[in-house]
């Protein structure tokens, strides 16, 4: 079975070969009409007109009821292939047998069945349109008609070689072109089941990542925690002595301890953030007041916000989305070494939320471009960073159908954006 939202090779052709069956019901009717009012041939009128009857309503009844089993084997496939195969026969027995030019559109199926079915059905329906074609070489219904139509070397014989001519050119229009949009469709597949692997692979890198950093936490929260309060103890000592350089050194040990207890703590709340938080409604100016809740009250002359969402309703894990954006614009803030503005822009079009933060710092090089979002990764210099919050931000991105990209910025500096598609977020 393909990860939800791919579809499976036997969905591709099986839509594929409605589409099919609806053009070869107008054709069938078109070439009744045409030579049975045009040419004046003697046409089994009932019979036809039920056969195709029966094609059309087996048609309609696929689409409505059988879709939902497409996906669970192949053996509906094979089922309507070889029912056309048996239609097609009837059809071509009543009208001239193997002398109706339209035989060839045997290997129209064929074609199909060789796309999608395993050797052994592939096999069955082979042989089923072989027996199909020499029962109506041997038991076809002739054709009648003015000036001796449907004999051959009858002076009309000709329109017999010309029906061949339309017959084989429109068989290599049906195999060319459907065969051709299966491809294509096969290889859209494809590269949907890549970006399901894509994913599943960074899921794992997450889970992986939160099982890590549960068990850091866990093993040096305890023996950190002890460092911290005996180094205290010791500040308490040492100041009560008078002395000096033994306490600075105690201090010291107790900020390195208390940082060292905040990268872990950051270290577990990146990694086991709620990323699959339920959707809920909630604005753009929403947003943007508990980004700026969450930032350091020192950043905030520097940010510029500006929303462009005509004050839209989104439905988004609000949360989750808040603590991806408050990332970037850390990012950005600590980017710009000028300490100049930040923005954040907001801005919802027919397709896409697009959450852009921009920035004047010094851009990112063409070989970060190619490696920022991997875990562990970090242009930051060494005791500043951990490499995982555009890690986390990027994961949440394609959570929810999206991406999370970085452009070079006109004048210097960085766009980074995080799109979510419009669709799932106005539902």
């Amino acid at each position: 079975m393909p990860p939800p939202g791919v579809p499976s090779v036997t969905n591709i052709t099986l839509g594929w070969l409605l589409r099919l069956r609806w053009v070869g019901v107008a054709a069938q009717i078109t070439v009744i009409i045409i030579t049975g009012a045009g040419l004046k041939l003697e046409l089994p009128w009932l019979p036809l007109l039920a056969i195709i009857g029966v094609t059309t309503l087996s048609n309609v009844l696929l689409q409505l009821y059988a879709r939902p089993r497409w996906s669970q084997g192949e053996g509906t496939l094979a089922a309507v292939i070889a029912s056309d195969v048996l239609l097609l026969t009837a059809l071509i027995y009543l009208t001239g047998g193997a002398s109706n030019p339209f035989t060839s559109f045997y290997l129209v199926l064929v074609a199909l069945a060789a796309m999608s079915l395993s050797p052994k059905r592939l096999t069955a329906i082979v042989v089923l349109a072989t027996a199909a074609y020499f029962f109506v070489y041997y038991n076809g219904i002739p054709l009648r008609g003015p000036g001796g139509i449907g004999e051959i070397g009858c002076p009309a014989y000709s329109l017999h070689l010309q029906g061949m001519a339309v017959a084989f050119f429109l068989t290599a229009l049906f195999v060319a072109y459907f065969v051709r949009r299966m491809l294509r469709s096969l290889q859209e597949r494809e590269a949907a089941l890549a970006a399901a692997e894509t994913r599943a692979s960074r899921a794992d890198q997450f889970s992986a990542l939160a099982a890590l950093a549960a068990g850091v936490a866990h093993e040096l929260g305890s023996p950190l925690g002890t460092i911290a309060v005996a180094a205290h103890e010791l500040e308490i000592s040492l100041a009560k002595a008078g002395q000096n350089g033994p306490l600075e050194d105690a201090t010291l040990i107790r900020e390195e301890v208390e940082r060292c207890r905040g990268i872990l703590d950051r270290l577990d709340h990146r990694s086991t953030a709620g990323t699959g938080d339920p959707a809920e409604p909630c604005s753009a100016e929403k947003l943007i007041t508990e980004v700026r809740a969450a930032l350091p009250s020192a950043l905030l002359p520097r940010l510029i916000t500006q929303d462009h969402t005509r004050g839209t309703v989104l439905n988004l894990p609000r949360l989750p989305v808040v603590q991806a954006l408050v990332v970037l614009l850390q990012n950005a803030f600590e980017a710009d070494e000028k300490n100049g503005p930040v923005e954040l822009e907001i801005t919802l079009t027919a397709d896409e939320l697009l959450l852009a933060v921009l920035d004047r710092g010094t851009g990112l090089s063409s070989a970060a471009q190619k490696h920022v979002g991997e875990p562990f990764f970090t242009t930051k210099p060494p005791r500043q960073g951990m490499g995982l919050g555009l890690f986390l931000v990027r994961t949440l991105a394609n959570q929810l159908g999206g991406e999370m990209t970085h452009l070079p910025r006109e004048g210097g500096g960085t766009i980074a954006i995080l799109h979510l598609p419009a669709a799932s977020l106005l539902s």
